[in-house]
């Protein structure tokens, strides 16, 4: 179904100029239209539009630009007006009747009917109130609510900063755990808040967490006691900033698969070097080997695991958003659940108390066991997939 989607700022263009998060309005309806599936997708702005980074594919100034043909419902929004994705996936499965148009604050949906061509025009050339006035002389125009998500109002500036909250804190995956919600979320979104609005990339953030990890797993191997509370602390601020980068792709629409392969295998690897730290510290300690076998063990489960996960999970997918979880999207087989679980990271925290304590060779030896049984419970699902 062809739903054109428009946003209507004659007269108010500068409001499309304003960043949420890291995005000009004008830009962050543009993609929130896209992801919700509309097609196709206008901004009519024909004043000073090349000053306020609206994507130029989108930009009608003329009413030939504007075309019903082939549109079987519209949805205009007010300058100001920002609809969540959900809220606008759901707008657009309604089918409104022929004698409505539905008012949702700032959204309106309706058919466009004969009247087409002076719907367009004073869509160009007379912005959103005009169009509700034109709407209202010809059908009922029914006050409506969106229950999925939300729709905010910029009236001004200062109304961003709390919205931007809001589009973080939607951020936050169903599939966490406890402590990732509650501890490590709370920190990476304020540390995202402060970097939407600078140039560093979320790939650039993975390096970073990446790069933070394995130091902290060289902390780790360097003895018990200061060295190894020191490098759990890094482990868990590895965990912290890997946050950030899904956060920032998610937020500015810059997820990629290159993304999504580099946080999964990164964050692997940094698993694999804390067990392999552990090992190497444990037996340089006792004059034993068997730690470091302990160590194998670990790793070994770890990249089969993984191995397991990319190939059933990740692999067949050749394009896309960066992943919410491992799973990715669709049906949720019990191997996808099995990889939603593999991705949570509470065991974070038992490695810092572990390490306060001097006893880290016990969660080693807890890792070798469970990355092998887990890796074992992988293969019995696929196989019987």
């Amino acid at each position: 179904m062809s739903v054109l989607f428009c946003v209507l700022a004659k007269g108010k263009e500068d409001v499309l100029g304003w960043k949420v998060a890291g995005l000009s309005l004008g830009r962050r309806l543009f993609y929130h239209a896209k992801r919700a599936g509309m097609r196709p997708v206008f901004i009519v702005a024909p004043e000073r539009s090349s000053q306020l980074d609206l994507p130029k594919e989108a930009i009608v100034t003329q009413v030939g630009q504007l075309s019903c043909s082939g549109v079987e419902k519209i949805v205009a929004v007010s300058p100001g007006a920002l609809p969540e994705i959900d809220c606008l996936k759901q707008i657009a499965q309604i089918e409104p009747a022929e004698t409505e148009a539905l008012d949702f604050e700032g959204v309106v949906l309706f058919e466009p009917g004969p009247e087409c061509q002076p719907l367009s025009e004073t869509i160009i050339s007379k912005g959103y109130e005009a169009l509700l006035e034109l709407l209202k002389a010809s059908r009922k125009l029914v006050k409506s609510r969106c229950t999925a998500s939300s729709i905010y109002t910029i009236r001004r500036p200062e109304d961003i900063k709390d919205i931007e909250k809001r589009l973080f804190w939607g951020l936050v995956k169903d599939t966490e755990g406890f402590m990732s919600r509650h501890v490590e979320r709370r920190i990476s979104l304020f540390i995202s808040r402060h970097l939407v609005d600078t140039p560093i990339t979320p790939n650039q953030i993975t390096i970073i967490s990446v790069l933070i990890g394995l130091i902290g797993a060289y902390f780790i191997s360097l003895g018990q006691g200061f060295w190894q509370v020191v490098g759990a602390l890094l482990f868990l601020a590895h965990s912290i900033v890997d946050g950030c980068d899904g956060e920032i792709a998610r937020i500015k629409f810059m997820e990629s698969r290159i993304g999504g392969i580099l946080d999964f295998w990164g964050d692997n690897v940094v698993h694999a070097a804390v067990f392999t730290a552990i090992g190497v510290e444990w037996s340089r300690r006792t004059g034993q080997t068997f730690p470091l076998w302990l160590s194998a063990a670990a790793v070994v489960g770890t990249f089969l695991s993984a191995s397991i996960v990319y190939f059933s999970t990740m692999r067949k997918k050749k394009e896309g958003p960066l992943y919410t979880s491992v799973a990715g999207n669709g049906k949720q087989s019990k191997i996808v659940k099995v990889a939603d679980f593999l991705s949570r990271r509470d065991f974070i925290y038992l490695v810092v108390i572990l390490a306060f304590f001097r006893h880290l060779d016990w969660f080693l030896v807890a890792a070798s066991v469970g990355s092998l049984v887990f890796a074992g419970v992988l293969i019995g699902i696929r196989l019987r997939n």
